[in-house]
């Protein structure tokens, strides 16, 4: 691990293993999404020193010989090893700030405390240089004054405000209540004269027979009888902020869900998780959509 010391001087034979090194972190690179552990302790230091032998030789040869065939050689090789350290470079800071932001995203809150992360490769910092965990731990800091300015944790579960009880419901008194019940006596003579009793069940139809009912009902068979139709079933639907998945890698620890529970995954596992983790999982290259 680099500590800010000087390294030790490189000879030939080590600045090359070096460069060989640093072409093939590059290739590493491109092919994962969490950062590459670098290969030798101290690696930027050394790489500096690389430039600067190659810087030193450049210069000589111009010197020397002039901006010829070596010193054009030479100077496209330099050109070759800085892009390849501006690619590197891009790269793992992309992808520290990534792992920096899932990492501190799939902490579960207890309360305002943030509990150990689950679900999530770490990284061993000690195959890293010291200003890459610098950075790391930059942008952890970044994400959490975020969360705290954007009230991350009642977005993701609410808050602890106690519902209150709704209202009791205040319904109209029945019309009974408003009119006056009817007196028997307050019935004029003559007017009941006129009312003829009769029983629910002795509805007189004096225009139509039972046959030319019977006939109508022949004619009309979709009419409406009285009886109503059962209600159409309801069509389900998944649930609001789940996303199917399929799982590309074998995560050591299980994952924490929204209702507390743990998913253990592996490889091949087909599951429905909340948007979030669905979402952070396909960003770190662990999973894929598997929409139906």
């Amino acid at each position: 691990m680099d500590d800010g010391g000087e390294v030790p001087r490189l000879n030939e034979k080590q600045l090359a293993v070096v460069e060989k090194s640093l072409f093939e972190l590059l290739r590493n690179q491109k092919s994962q999404a969490i950062p590459v552990e670098l290969p030798v302790p101290s690696f930027w230091s050394s790489v500096g020193q690389l430039l600067h032998h190659l810087e030193t030789e450049l210069a000589e040869t111009i010197r020397d010989k002039g901006m010829g065939a070596e010193a054009q050689m030479k100077s496209r090789r330099l050109g070759n090893i800085r892009t390849c350290i501006s690619d590197l470079t891009r790269m793992r800071l992309n992808a520290f700030t990534q792992n920096a932001v899932l990492s501190n995203l799939m902490k579960s809150p207890q309360g305002d405390a943030m509990s150990a992360t689950t679900g999530f490769q770490s990284l061993d910092w000690q195959r890293h240089d010291a200003a890459e965990r610098a950075f790391h731990a930059g942008i952890g800091h970044l994400v959490e004054k975020y969360k705290h300015e954007v009230s991350w944790n009642a977005l993701q579960h609410g808050s602890n405000i106690e519902t209150t009880s709704a209202p009791k419901a205040v319904g109209h008194s029945p019309l009974t209540e408003f009119s006056e019940p009817e007196n028997e006596d307050s019935v004029a003579p003559s007017s009941a004269e006129h009312i003829q009793p009769s029983s629910a069940g002795d509805w007189d139809d004096p225009d139509m027979d039972e046959e030319d009912r019977i006939r109508q009902m022949d004619a009309f068979p979709d009419r409406a009888t009285g009886a109503s139709s059962p209600p159409a079933p309801e069509v389900p639907t998944e649930s609001d902020g789940l996303m199917r998945i399929l799982i590309l890698k074998d995560l050591d620890d299980p994952i924490i869900s929204a209702d507390g529970s743990e998913m253990v995954l592996t490889a091949g596992d087909v599951e429905s998780c909340s948007s979030l983790i669905a979402e952070t999982l396909i960003a770190a290259g662990l999973a894929e959509p598997a929409p139906l």
